[in-house]
């Protein structure tokens, strides 16, 4: 069975994203990625490297993690899954089912940290427009307070344009 590869090119636009966005992910996550090379030095990307790349994207894109908090991410995924395998391979099924266990809290708590980071979003964007509204009815009350200054200025100066200016009807 022959392995696929990609371009740099081809794989950016299968991932909808630039050609150096690819090979600066590459600079940072390079020790994950693993990224082969041609003999002519050039990037092959595998399906593997792919669905790596496209983890790595929803890490950034849509879960909005900086490229450091991706690197550390998707290092402790990778101790342990080196973990669960030098650990089946010492045979010792409770230990690895307690590590197992671990991780799973570990994942289970970075999924409430997620969930609590996008509520305090929300919570966040309910306040700035909580902020806007009472603004708007502070400038509407001081709008009406200005207007009614007006009204009780012309009041009073009704008077004297009657009798500076005789012709004026106003009232």
């Amino acid at each position: 069975m022959s392995i696929e590869y990609y371009t740099t090119s081809e794989a950016a636009k299968l991932l909808n994203v630039a050609a150096s966005t690819l090979r600066y992910w590459e600079s940072e996550l390079g020790n994950v990625l693993k990224i082969g090379r041609n003999e002519n030095g050039y990037r092959q990307y595998t399906e593997e490297n792919l669905a790596m790349l496209k983890k790595i994207k929803t890490y950034l894109y849509e879960q909005k993690y900086s490229i450091k908090q991706v690197r550390e991410i998707l290092n402790i995924e990778e101790s342990k899954q080196e973990i669960a395998a030098n650990m089946l391979a010492k045979s010792d099924q409770n230990l690895v089912h307690a590590l197992l266990e671990k991780f799973d809290n570990i994942e289970s708590g970075i999924n409430d940290l997620k969930t609590g980071q996008k509520r305090l979003k929300e919570e966040y964007l309910q306040a700035v427009k909580l902020m806007s509204i009472t603004q708007e009815r502070r400038d509407r009350e001081l709008i009406r307070e200005i207007r009614r200054r007006l009204d009780d200025k012309k009041g009073k100066n009704a008077s004297v344009l009657k009798r500076l200016l005789p012709w004026s009807n106003k009232e």
